[in-house]
């Protein structure tokens, strides 16, 4: 699962990570965006999607976490789509859609992830192990109102979890690079078959990666800044008074 992520760095850090593609300029209201800490569901964010006219090139926009399918009533629902297992993402009747014609790409360097402990439910912050930013699998959809209102929405890809993320977890994002990232956009990927698919959204490999306690703050999510990062500090030892 992933339920909360950050993206500290801007869209320089990202143009990086794309590969042959190229990123659009991007509008002034997704450009000035400023460092995310704790990114939530129903919260507008950052994805980028293949330009329409130029197939080379990717488009910065904001669209909203928690995928509305275009034939809801109401773009409101109780519970957001925010996660869409890869195994069944090409079946199933909210996702199908998507998948076949509206892959897209979410910018992020770090996700969070829960672990109880003694009653205490502890973030873990996970990233690169450079703490360089990743781009993670999704879909995206338009939702038309009967008056025209039109509303885009995302969410975002799940795998079996590696390693590292199986102490925590048993599922983890889609992070792709390289040619896993290009084959994702590409309009070929709608026909590969349960294996080849299932080999393209592996996890990554656990060497990749490193992971951190993060602070509880974060399970608000009005909570931000750097100190989401931050591990509260542990209560001094007291100190026996040992002389006689």
């Amino acid at each position: 699962m992933c339920g909360r992520y950050t993206l500290r760095k801007g869209l320089s850090n990202v143009a990086e990570k794309l590969g042959n593609y190229l990123l659009e300029t991007a509008p002034e209201s997704v450009s000035n965006i400023g460092p995310r800490f704790n990114i939530a569901p129903t919260q507008n964010n950052l994805v980028l999607r293949k330009s329409f006219e130029k197939p080379d090139r990717l488009q910065a926009a904001y669209l909203r976490w928690g995928l509305i399918p275009s034939w809801s009533k109401t773009p409101q629902t109780q519970a957001p789509m925010i996660n869409a297992r890869s195994e069944t993402v090409a079946d199933k009747p909210s996702f199908r859609a998507a998948f076949q014609r509206r892959r897209c790409l979410i910018p992020a360097d770090g996700f969070y992830e829960w672990k109880k402990s003694k009653g205490v439910n502890q973030p873990y912050f996970f990233s690169m192990a450079d703490d360089s930013v990743f781009l993670m699998a999704g879909i995206w959809e338009t939702w038309v109102g009967d008056h025209q209102q039109r509303f885009d929405s995302y969410t975002i890809l799940t795998t079996n979890a590696n390693s590292l993320m199986a102490k925590y977890h048993e599922r983890m994002p889609v992070i792709l690079a390289g040619d896993r990232l290009e084959q994702w956009l590409e309009p070929s990927m709608a026909n590969l078959g349960p294996n080849e698919r299932h080999e393209l959204l592996s996890p990554i490999e656990s060497e990749l990666m490193s992971c951190q306690p993060a602070n509880p703050i974060v399970n608000n999510n009005r909570s931000e800044g750097p100190k989401c990062l931050t591990p509260p500090e542990s209560k001094p030892i007291p100190q026996l008074d040992l002389e006689l």
